[in-house]
């Protein structure tokens, strides 16, 4: 199995994103004097990160050693068949870099891509200026997720300062889910919520490539068994049986209905309606934020 056929296997490399599909300038606050070369500054930064490329050499090791609380052993984490390279437009990057850096509730779904999310960020300031730049991704299936991913580069700009940004929405390789959920907004909340967490769990858990890499030589095996137990874990979920059978589907619809759960309650809490919570639906892209600002 080739290196790129594993890290699909573990959806830990997503698809890079070719293109922007939005850029929005963000006006100064009422009041603070407008610098036009400034303004655009956030705008240059934005389209100059979307057509640079890079190119990343990264480890799984680091991440397989900090692989516990699932009972797998990784009895080795160091040797070529850890070793992995991307290349892509830096956004693109930051974009695979995000929904690879996912937390629910704050806990890291996996641990595996760490090497890979701090080479991206070392990328991304080698891509911008050195100072007065801040850069974060962010990928979250709806607002008020308590699961998703985000990556930040660059000082937080200070209190005092005129910031001005650009946005740059980029699909993020996970399985659109906003018309389908339109679709059951009728049928209340709880059918929305199913239809996010089914889509978001065939996202990460891709369940063909997972059977096969559960399958697979090691460490493409231990990571992805760990990736699902972890997963269940983290949302009270048993999977252990179907893992270890590689019925992947069937772990995936385990996953699935605990995380609806979840999604549920906090649609209930942060939307009026099924419908509202159905239109804010956008686990199909990720959000890059470049703002900018003179020291």
């Amino acid at each position: 199995m080739t290196s790129a056929v594993v890290d699909a296997s573990l959806c830990l490399l997503l698809v890079s994103a070719a293109a922007l599909s939005v850029v929005v300038a963000e006006r100064p606050a009422r009041g603070s004097a407008v610098d036009a070369d400034a303004e655009g500054r956030a705008d240059a930064v934005a389209e100059s990160l979307a057509t640079t490329t890079a190119a990343v050499n990264y480890t799984l090791g680091p991440g397989a050693r900090r692989a516990t609380g699932t009972g797998v052993r990784f009895p080795r984490t160091g040797g070529p068949e850890f070793r992995r390279h991307d290349h892509g437009s830096v956004t693109g990057l930051l974009v695979d870099a995000a929904v690879a850096n996912v937390v629910v509730d704050g806990r890291p779904l996996t641990r595996t891509r760490d090497d890979y999310v701090r080479r991206v960020r070392n990328a991304t300031r080698s891509a911008t200026p050195t100072a007065g730049v801040r850069v974060v991704a962010v990928w979250r299936p709806y607002p008020g997720a308590s699961l998703g991913g985000r990556v930040a580069v660059g000082p937080r700009p200070p209190a005092d300062a005129t910031v001005h940004a650009a946005t740059l929405a980029l699909p993020s390789g996970l399985p659109s889910a906003r018309t389908a959920a339109l679709d059951a907004s009728d049928r209340g909340y709880g059918a929305v919520a199913t239809v996010v967490a089914e889509r978001t769990i065939a996202g990460l858990f891709p369940p063909e490539a997972l059977r096969y890499a559960l399958r697979a030589d090691y460490p493409v095996s231990a990571l992805a068994r760990h990736r699902y137990l972890r997963a269940g874990s983290l949302l009270g979920a048993d999977v252990h049986g179907p893992v270890t059978t590689g019925r992947t589907a069937r772990a995936n619809d385990v996953l699935a209905a605990a995380l609806a759960e979840r999604v549920e309650s906090e649609l209930r809490r942060e939307f009026d309606s099924p419908r509202a919570a159905a239109r804010a639906v956008d686990a199909s892209r990720v959000v890059v934020v470049v703002r900018t600002w003179q020291r």
